[in-house]
């Protein structure tokens, strides 16, 4: 079945990444993309994993970092809503969590003393 990939559909896609606010965007997304060019999500990943269709990976890739820059950028100013800026540079790899692991002394494992229950090492007989 064709895919109605074309020159066209090419310079619709590019022209959407240059002027996505006139689209109703403030930000570019590859949600706002597919109803640029009429075509659905699913059609512009397979687009983009295609070597014969670089130049359209090379978008998708655009409409990411644009979008990651964009919503940095605004959440900074105050300009976006912080939430949602959250939420959108979440996808990007940013997060607020803090990865913390506990070790004993030397990187040894914590060792437990529970008072009143018998260590592993002591016998019961």
């Amino acid at each position: 079945r064709p895919t109605y990939y074309s020159d066209e559909t090419v310079r619709k896609a590019k022209e959407y990444l240059q002027d996505y606010q006139s689209y109703g965007d403030a930000v570019p997304s590859v949600a706002g993309l597919s109803i640029a060019i009429e075509r659905s999500r699913s059609t512009l990943y397979e687009w983009a994993k295609d070597s014969d269709k670089k130049e359209f990976s090379d978008i998708l890739e655009q409409i990411n970092a644009t979008q990651e820059k964009t919503a940095l950028s605004k959440g900074l100013t105050g300009d976006f809503n912080s939430t949602i800026v959250k939420l959108l540079l979440g996808k990007h790899g940013y997060h607020d969590k803090v990865d913390q692991e506990l070790t004993g002394k030397g990187g040894e494992p914590i060792e437990w003393n529970l008072v009143g229950v018998p260590s592993a090492s002591s016998s019961n007989t």
